[in-house]
């Protein structure tokens, strides 16, 4: 419990991820949320039953929580899976990412986790698998391996070749060429080392998260034109997707190649009407994120009001306002968070959010600002995407402007 401005700025870390007992000791639950995660346990579950190999789409706004979301998944699931779980961005370049590089992070990471758990795969099949990563980065392993340490080797030469592919564009090219015409091979390999694992009783699970931070353009490149590639493997996939997306021309054809779509929620403050029709049991929750790591009393309450309503109800943009907040506090040699310290932080925001917006956008907004509707539009996907337009949810979707881009319009006297 944070008892000064400087313990605010080590308990509140946007960038922080919750696990273990942080997940234990900082995690609100939030009603709707907590639904979606059920909803996403049971279509596993019910998966486990009728062994689908079940491709799940999951998605939300950037810092709406959905990492916290799928780490608590993954907590509640038990024994019958064996759940390979990575952040996608630890091996791929964000701003270049296509289907073979998605597949070959895949297969690193099932071998990678079956290293760890020590699951025997077989002599064949990771021969096979040295076959193939040797002529894939140029370099023979010894076969006298095999059997004795083999696949630690393989996964760890599959390891660095990724490294190599994330920051060198060169590589990465010369990879992608090698393994586009063998890319049912590789998803053969795939599908036999997920079979082997099986075996042993759990059945796979791989989430990769982050994808949604792709850039609108790729990631409907990745997930309309290479569907198909993506559902190849035989276990069950929950695949992070750009919310923004949801606004594309081809969402409907996306959504029918995956099995489901999950949609993780902001944190709805006000109602549909505005914010004059304020949404108290939402703002309730954002408080209970404060209390769980400091006492209120650390804020001045105008000062939290404020930083509630601004951040919109995303959860990574509250905390961040938070933290920055207790930056300038100490700048300004205060013991409290006030509103007017609260104030100098968000315009600071504004800067950055109207420097993204272009007199298009303006127009865009202003609609969005009249109808709360989402439907298909080229500009709003980018808006979506870059956080200036935010999705909530009661019975159906809604969306409405953030509130630091409607307090620019506002100045401009575009509302």
């Amino acid at each position: 419990m944070a008892e000064n401005i400087r313990d605010i700025y080590h308990l509140f870390n946007p960038d922080e991820v919750l696990l273990n007992d942080d997940l234990e000791k900082y995690y609100v639950e939030i009603d709707q949320n907590e639904i979606n995660i059920k909803d996403l346990q049971n279509r596993l579950e019910l998966g486990l039953e009728t062994r689908e190999p079940i491709k799940l789409l999951f998605t939300g706004h950037r810092g709406s929580g959905k990492t916290t979301t799928l780490n608590r998944l993954v907590s509640n699931l038990d024994s019958r899976f064996f759940i390979v779980h990575y952040n996608g961005f630890d091996l791929l370049d964000h701003n270049d990412v296509i289907y073979i590089d998605v597949l070959f992070s895949m297969l690193t990471k099932i071998l990678e986790k079956a290293e760890n758990d020590e699951i025997d795969l077989g002599k064949t099949l990771l021969k096979r698998v040295n076959n193939w990563g040797s002529s894939i980065i140029k370099s023979e392993t010894n076969e006298k391996g095999v059997g004795g340490g083999f696949g630690l080797k393989i996964h760890l030469h599959l390891l660095e070749i990724m490294g190599r592919m994330k920051s060198e564009t060169t590589t990465r090219l010369e990879t992608r060429k090698k393994i586009e015409p063998r890319v049912s091979e590789l998803v053969s390999i795939i599908n036999d080392t997920i079979s082997e694992i099986e075996k042993t009783g759990g059945q796979v699970l791989v989430i990769i998260d982050n994808l949604e931070k792709i850039d609108p353009t790729k990631a409907e490149h990745l997930f309309y034109d290479h569907a198909t590639q993506l559902t190849q493997p035989l276990c069950k996939i929950i695949y992070t997707f750009p919310i923004s997306l949801k606004s594309s021309d081809n969402f409907m054809q996306i959504k029918i190649n995956f099995s489901d779509v999950f949609i993780h929620p902001n944190i709805k403050i006000h109602e549909r009407e505005g914010p004059k029709h304020p949404y108290p049991k939402g703002k309730e929750f954002m408080k209970e994120i404060v209390l769980k790591r400091v006492s209120l009393e650390m804020f001045e309450p105008d000062a939290l009001e404020y930083i509630i309503d601004m951040s919109g109800g995303v959860v990574r943009e509250f905390i961040r306002i938070i933290r920055d907040s207790a930056v300038r506090a100490m700048t300004r040699k205060k013991d409290l968070i006030d509103k007017d310290i609260a104030v100098e932080v968000v315009n600071g925001l504004k800067n950055i959010y109207q420097a993204q917006l272009s007199d298009e956008d303006y127009l865009v907004l202003q609609e969005v600002h009249q109808t709360k509707d989402i439907k298909r539009d080229k500009h709003l996907v980018g808006l979506l995407h870059n956080l200036s337009v935010l999705e909530y949810r009661n019975e159906r979707s809604w969306c409405d402007l953030n509130p630091i881009v409607r307090a620019i319009l506002d100045e401009k006297n575009l509302l």
